[in-house]
């Protein structure tokens, strides 16, 4: 059984940590949005990889026509000035942050005049959900989340939109190690025999909420023996805060596309309060499946609310949840 509550946070997390020497050390900061009528769904996302000197990340805007995002831009690689505060920055990526109440109110910007322009504000609507520590996804790093109230106005194509909604937040910093460190030498060829390789897994993702006393956020670990457990997560029920202890999904794909289509949760938190939930796929970013983001419409008790489900696995951890053969 994994610790349920993670370590406290403090405002200094708004800023950047402190990173060790690992070529990956890796920090994050990402708002989400969406407009329920217009079944469009959007996100602000940075990446700042400090030991390298480079910020990834920009924004992307989806919605249920055949594109695969209306707009969708990620900057890789872009060069990073020194001594930036993330608690009131513009990044490289076109996105800006100012922290107006630590940990919980944030105005938002985004600069891509004639395509994409963003002027928003997160409103915490709970305090943020701290990752239990050596809990996957995040085993190596530090993580939370937050649920909150985001208003303000995107422009997208020239058309200006209004958003009023109740949308996810996260921050993570640590090392994500995605290859060889390039300062230095190969290691050398071992003469040992080799170790059998662990099961392959994935990663879920699934997040909503119908007010500002009502939400929950899951973490689950797709598996190749196929199964799809819960690793963390929260539920507010009532305005009434606590991690979910257990708990598993099962999704249903469709059979051309691959891409989840709807996903059952079931879990339990630490208070014993059941938590079962149903969403169903509204808007997609991406063309295909099954790995991707969605817009989902959920519904849960006596709640109905928006949210996502983001799933990223290898594909025989797919084909062991029961996603149908990738087209031939």
């Amino acid at each position: 059984m994994f610790e349920h509550v993670g370590p406290t946070l403090g405002p200094d997390d708004d800023d950047f940590h402190a990173c060790s020497d690992d070529w990956w050390e890796t920090e994050t900061a990402w708002f989400s949005f969406h407009v329920p009528e217009r079944r469009l769904g959007g996100w602000l996302y940075n990446q700042v990889l400090g030991v390298q000197g480079i910020c990834n990340g920009g924004a992307w805007v989806w919605d249920d026509t055949t594109e695969g995002a209306r707009y969708e831009v990620n900057h890789r690689g872009v060069p990073l000035p020194p001594g930036l505060d993330l608690r009131c920055v513009t990044l490289p990526n076109g996105n800006s942050i100012r922290a107006v109440e630590p940990l919980m109110r944030y105005e938002l910007g985004y600069a891509d005049p004639g395509r994409f322009e963003a002027d928003l504000e997160f409103d915490g609507i709970m305090a943020p959900h701290s990752h239990p520590l050596a809990t996957a996804p995040f085993r190596k790093g530090r993580h939370f989340d937050q649920p909150g109230r985001v208003r303000g106005r995107i422009v997208l194509d020239g058309e200006a939109i209004d958003i009023d909604c109740i949308a996810g937040r996260d921050r993570s910093w640590g090392p994500r190690p995605m290859g060889p460190d390039p300062r230095r030498p190969p290691a050398p060829v071992s003469s040992a025999p080799a170790k059998p390789p662990r099961p392959a897994t994935g990663i879920g993702y699934v997040l909503a909420s119908a007010s500002d006393t009502e939400s929950f956020l899951a973490y689950t670990l797709p598996c190749e023996g196929g199964s799809d457990d819960l690793t963390a997560g929260f539920l507010l029920c009532d305005g009434t805060y606590a991690p979910l202890v257990r708990g598993h999904r099962t999704v249903e794909f469709d059979p051309e596309t691959r891409w989840i289509t709807a996903v059952h949760l079931e879990a339990v938190d630490e208070l014993g309060r059941e938590l079962v939930a149903d969403g169903e796929l509204v808007a997609r970013h991406d063309e295909t499946g099954p790995s991707g983001t969605g817009l989902f419409r959920w519904r849960w008790g006596r709640c109905t609310g928006w949210g996502e489900d983001q799933s990223y696995c290898p594909e025989a951890v797919w084909r062991a949840v029961g996603a149908p053969a990738p087209p031939s």
